[in-house]
């Protein structure tokens, strides 16, 4: 089996797994508490995104420039999450959240997309660290306070947390590799493809859980 074609069908996964996602949040929607439908947006603009990579694949031959406009859709849907997590109360959230979109736009204006070997994007690693210092956040806030957050919560923060480490590591990896041989920085590629649609996967069962629970 060709490279092409091996591409070709974890791209299809990962498509497949954010069309799931939106289906079973649509089919909760009404259930799903106020994160959850935070989750649904997520899958929403992942699945989005995916479709406008195609059409510029055809088109251009080039989808880089999603990667920073999707860091930017990404914090922002993060950041509103978890603020209600847990950063209602405080005050320098939004103006600290209001700043990183600002950078992550100018990189989105600034990076130079048109092709590969000189594409460097800080704005995805920029977003999936400040994802990571959320995720920790909240669990340094729930253990200070003495509260306790339900099981889905948890295991949603605890599948955010693990997801953007392992991703954050792989796009920081790529853009101090970007002048290596080709096949070391797909191999980085590859991983992250194999790991985005068990992402979509763990966000799906979450709705459904959340949505399933919830109706009864």
């Amino acid at each position: 089996m060709s490279k092409n074609l091996w591409l070709e069908i974890l791209l299809s996964i990962t498509t497949f797994a954010s069309l799931i996602g939106i289906i079973v949040g649509g089919r909760f929607f009404k259930k799903l508490d106020k994160c959850s439908k935070y989750v649904f947006f997520y899958l929403i603009a992942a699945f989005i995104t995916d479709l406008i990579s195609r059409i510029l694949h055809i088109t251009f031959f080039n989808t880089l420039i999603l990667v920073p406009v999707f860091a930017f859709v990404e914090l922002l849907i993060f950041s509103i999450l978890y603020n209600q997590l847990a950063f209602k109360n405080n005050r320098f959230f939004k103006p600290i959240i209001g700043f990183l979109l600002i950078l992550i736009f100018i990189d989105i204006i600034t990076c130079d997309a048109s092709k590969f070997e000189r594409f460097q994007s800080y704005g995805r690693v920029l977003d999936g660290f400040s994802i990571i210092f959320f995720s920790l956040y909240f669990y340094w806030k729930m253990l200070n306070n003495g509260t306790y957050e339900n099981n889905r919560i948890l295991k949603l923060n605890a599948g955010v947390f693990l997801f953007f480490l392992l991703n954050s590591f792989w796009f920081l990896i790529a853009n101090f590799l970007v002048n290596t041989p080709y096949n070391v920085i797909f191999t980085i590629w590859l991983i992250n493809m194999i790991t985005t649609p068990l992402f979509y996967t763990f966000l799906t069962f979450h709705l459904w859980q959340n949505g399933k629970t919830l109706k009864q």
